[in-house]
């Protein structure tokens, strides 16, 4: 992965590619002062048919800006994902005409990073960690989403998104077949459900996870069930770890689809009234 960090301050080019780094610790960085030595770097990548990933822009640069920079790199790579980073926000406006990623106020630091990183619509950890594995993003703070690079998974049956629903809600403890039953069909006037079905939802669950690339997720043995919490990308996992972006999202509805939600809404209510 290729990243570029321009910016004709020599700290505050530091400060930036040293939160890069920490963010990409895999990726190579080039910093430039001056936009006339990063266009030759990108003159090179293209000659090499390379990509250039994203570039960290400071707005007000010796002799151009930032913004004009910005329009070169997507003349060359529109894919590219833009950042700017300054200490002027008066520019956001114009910035984000030419479809920036992030706008980021000085000094910045990995966690200002992170979360200009976190409201974009892609999968950037999978690509900063380098490994190319597929990872499942959950939404659950108003209504249930799974998906994979911002497209939502598609469930055969109803029951077997809902189960998947459980299971992150569980946060990596284990249900068995009567647990599935009894929390899926809680309003079934006691109407009781065969085994047979309930692993049909399972199977099914399986399934829709495994043509996507991600029944890795999973951990499955005789009548137990539960997800990995460290393969999945959650806000609700987010919030529990204290990310500042994940509790500020939260607005008091936590997956409003599912009645068996309601004791979660409370408890992460609570927690954040605390914090």
């Amino acid at each position: 992965m290729n990243i570029i960090a321009v910016d004709d301050e020599t700290l505050a080019r530091a400060g930036l590619v040293r939160a890069i780094r920490e963010v990409f610790p895999l990726a190579e960085i080039r910093d430039f002062d001056r936009v006339t030595p990063c266009m030759e770097y990108i003159s090179q990548l293209t000659a090499r048919g390379e990509k250039l990933e994203y570039a960290f822009l400071d707005i007000q640069l010796r002799g151009s800006t930032g913004i004009e920079l910005a329009r070169q790199i997507k003349n060359s790579f529109p894919d590219t994902h833009i950042f700017f980073a300054t200490a002027y926000n008066h520019y956001a406006s114009e910035a984000f005409q030419l479809c920036a990623r992030g706008y980021v106020l000085k000094p910045i630091s990995r966690e200002s990073l992170l979360e200009a990183l976190d409201n974009m619509d892609i999968d950037w950890r999978r690509e900063a960690q380098g490994t190319g594995e597929r990872r499942l993003c959950v939404n659950t703070f108003g209504s249930f989403r799974a998906a994979i690079d911002g497209e939502s998974l598609t469930f055969e049956r109803s029951k077997s998104r809902e189960l998947l629903a459980l299971l992150i809600d569980k946060k990596g403890a284990g249900v068995t077949n009567a647990e599935i039953e009894a929390v899926l069909w809680e309003d079934a006037n006691g109407e009781k459900r065969k085994s047979s079905y309930v692993q049909k939802i399972i199977a099914s669950m399986v399934k829709t996870l495994k043509e996507a690339g991600v029944a890795d997720i999973l951990e499955k043995k005789r009548n137990y069930l539960a997800v990995k919490p460290d393969r999945i990308d959650c806000d609700y996992y987010e919030f529990l770890k204290g990310n500042a972006a994940a509790v500020n999202s939260y607005q008091g509805v936590y997956m409003e689809d599912y009645s068996w939600a309601e004791l979660t809404t409370g408890i992460l209510t609570t927690q954040k009234f605390e914090l």
